[in-house]
């Protein structure tokens, strides 16, 4: 057996010992009526999916967070290819980039219900400024960690200041950038559905507040596995884009 293929031993055999403890408190522990059974979330999971709304309602989501993700990746690379390029505007800008990191997301909502209503506009721009600054701080970060002689041995063989970028920084600061637009995808998904749970009547966000409201425990658990299992294959989908782009660094 490979190496790799020990790992995903490893990790199904784990996942698989955590479903047993879980069903164990469940069922032996008498914790029931805080944690429903590992087997009773499954059953509900069915129920879930056979829903048409509720159907419609992760279709939201899904649009609501690849638009969100979407700019946070473009804007965060541009802004942090900026801040990244010019010093003096770095030291002017990133001091107040990073405050407003620093600034809970969740007191800010409500000013972007008053800005952009209860609608889409709203839950994807809530996921911007949860996702962006990963991005940001990753492209910087990547393009000031670059190796500067490549970029004056680039230069003193002709090439342009775009090529240079191109073609020497941006390969270099790939990875960082990566782990940053994972990170993003997240990120993302949190504003998205802390937006749908507290001022939406659409998206998974939605029913996620009215299982919990209704006591609808398996559905709950049913509806967080598969927000869980969503975030695993977005993830997985960076991942692959990153081994692609960057696997030539080995």
């Amino acid at each position: 057996m490979t190496h790799e293929a020990r790992v995903r031993a490893t990790r199904i055999g784990l996942v698989a010992a955590l479903v047993v403890l879980w069903e164990f408190l469940a069922r032996v522990a008498g914790l029931g009526t805080l944690l429903p059974p590992a087997s009773a979330v499954l059953r509900a999971l069915p129920t879930l999916f056979g829903d048409a709304a509720l159907d419609r309602a992760l279709l939201t989501t899904l649009f609501e967070l690849a638009t969100a993700f979407a700019l946070s990746v473009i804007l965060g690379a541009a802004i942090g290819y900026v801040l990244a390029m010019s010093t003096r505007i770095e030291r002017i800008g990133l001091p107040i980039l990073l405050l407003a990191y620093a600034v809970p997301q969740i007191t800010i909502l409500p000013l972007f219900v008053l800005w952009f209503g209860l609608g889409m506009a709203c839950k994807i721009a809530f996921g911007v400024t949860h996702g962006i600054f990963p991005v940001l701080l990753a492209t910087h970060a990547g393009l000031r960690q670059a190796r500067p002689h490549y970029a004056r041995w680039s230069t003193s063989l002709g090439a342009t200041r775009w090529q240079m970028v191109r073609r020497v920084l941006l390969p270099q600061a790939v990875p960082s950038m990566c782990t940053g637009m994972r990170l993003s995808m997240s990120m993302c998904l949190l504003g998205v559905l802390l937006a749908e749970i507290y001022v939406s009547a659409l998206g998974v966000g939605f029913y996620v507040r009215l299982f919990t409201d209704s006591m609808q425990g398996e559905k709950l658990f049913g509806l967080i596995f598969t927000l869980a299992s969503l975030a695993i294959i977005l993830n997985a989908l960076v991942r692959a884009a990153e081994r692609r782009t960057a696997g030539w660094q080995g």
